[in-house]
């Protein structure tokens, strides 16, 4: 079962060290499913050379067997955490999109 998939690398690996600690296996995967801007190669992506650096991308997601879910969503609340699965349509939307109206 997915319990964790979302664009966000710091509570991932937050989610598998309270699963580790809890000693409930699981199995995590993280990838990059970013349309390559026209033109060019990922690796000349003109969004990595802003003043942050590279932006993160990837796609990071953790799944535990069916019958561990309670347990492992037990444990990732009790660290004080979110269990969140955006559905791909929300991942792979553009980021101009979900910010439209904010001022930054």
């Amino acid at each position: 079962m997915l319990i964790f998939r979302k664009r966000d690398r710091e509570t991932w690996e937050k989610i598998r060290e309270a699963l580790s600690k809890a000693q409930i296996r699981f199995s995590s995967t993280s990838y990059e499913q970013d349309n390559i801007p026209v033109g060019g190669y990922s690796a000349m992506d003109p969004r990595n050379y802003g003043r942050g650096g590279r932006i993160d991308r990837r796609i990071y997601t953790v799944s535990v067997k069916a019958s561990l879910e309670q347990e492992a969503l037990e444990a990732v609340r009790s660290a004080g955490l979110a269990a969140v699965v955006e559905d791909m349509e929300t991942l792979m939307q553009d980021a101009s999109k979900k910010h439209i109206g904010e001022r930054y």
